[in-house]
């Protein structure tokens, strides 16, 4: 089978549902029209920079961060642009990073189509590695402290972001107010860094919350009649619930592949065979393919038949 005929009679690009990811707030809530820009604001040319060969100075711009870029050239607002700005995370990865990211076409989770971009550390990731891995679900500064054993001191120098008011994931779930967020993979690196090893870090941790559940227990045993205890500590993590876990949508938007070569987006392909009732790979219907992929999922499992695979 041809690869045009193969896309057409075998697959479909967009699903009947909404995954309410950052940019479907960004589209709803208008968020472009908060961004604090002025459009009117680069009043001076280039000075001496203007001396510079197109060969030096396009590296150069693209060396600057989103946030200084937009400052440069205020008018640069796509969907990946204003996401970043307005989590406040702008700073934390070059223009640079970011076109290697739109012209990668594989989630760094699993090599699978990665339809999403996760702002907080600019990678590429498909729905089910952002649902499923931790690495994808962005933490409270709270969380942090608790399960990597940081101080307040350490937490400025991670990737963070500032969440924004409205309904995330494909069960529309309210979040109503603006919470600041840590890159799950970073805090746990800087944990390590603190502490040496994985294991120092989970023992220090562990250590620091039976300290605070036996500093709560005193104070129930002692506490006046008038005095409140406050909350006990938390021992464990709170309940994830993935794809319906609105942290987890919250630093993500719909990102297409760009090629180097045509630079024309590629949003890719669901095959309709694995549409219907498929809810573990490697047929999960969630799973996007590229041109190329589509043809080696078929040699795998059969071209695909009345909506079927058929080997």
């Amino acid at each position: 089978m041809s690869g045009i005929r193969l896309i057409s009679e075998s697959t479909y690009v967009f699903l009947n549902l909404t995954d309410n990811t950052l940019d479907d707030v960004d589209e709803s809530l208008r968020l472009d029209k908060q961004l604090k820009l002025d459009p009117h604001s680069a009043r001076y040319g280039l000075g001496a920079l203007e001396k510079l060969p197109l060969g030096i100075l396009h590296p150069t711009l693209l060396a600057l961060d989103i946030r200084s870029m937009t400052e440069f050239h205020p008018r640069a607002r796509p969907a990946a642009l204003r996401g970043s700005l307005n989590h406040e995370t702008a700073r934390d990865f070059s223009c640079q990073a970011l076109y290697e990211t739109l012209s990668t076409a594989e989630c760094d989770g699993c090599g699978d189509f990665g339809g999403y971009l996760y702002l907080l550390a600019c990678r590429r990731v498909c729905f089910l590695c952002l649902t499923e891995k931790t690495d994808y679900l962005p933490l409270s500064r709270k969380d942090v402290i608790r399960q990597f054993g940081l101080d307040p001191t350490h937490l400025a120098r991670l990737p963070h972001m500032k969440s924004f008011p409205g309904q995330y994931s494909p069960r529309w779930i309210k979040c109503r107010r603006r919470e600041t967020l840590f890159d799950h993979g970073s805090a746990r690196e800087a944990g390590i860094a603190v502490h040496g090893t994985a294991e120092a870090m989970e023992r220090y941790a562990l250590e620091m919350i039976s300290k605070q559940l036996e500093a709560y227990n005193s104070r129930l045993s002692v506490r006046q009649t008038s005095q409140r205890p406050g909350r006990p500590p938390r021992s464990a993590d709170a309940f994830d619930g993935h794809c319906s876990n609105p942290k987890r949508f919250v630093g993500i938007i719909r990102a297409p592949f760009f090629s180097r070569n045509t630079l024309s987006p590629e949003w890719g392909f669901h095959f309709l065979a694995c549409k219907a009732h498929h809810y573990r790979r490697p047929l999960h219907w969630r799973r996007k393919y590229t041109i190329e992929s589509c043809r080696d999922h078929t040699r795998e499992f059969g071209e695909v038949v009345g909506g079927k695979h058929v080997r």
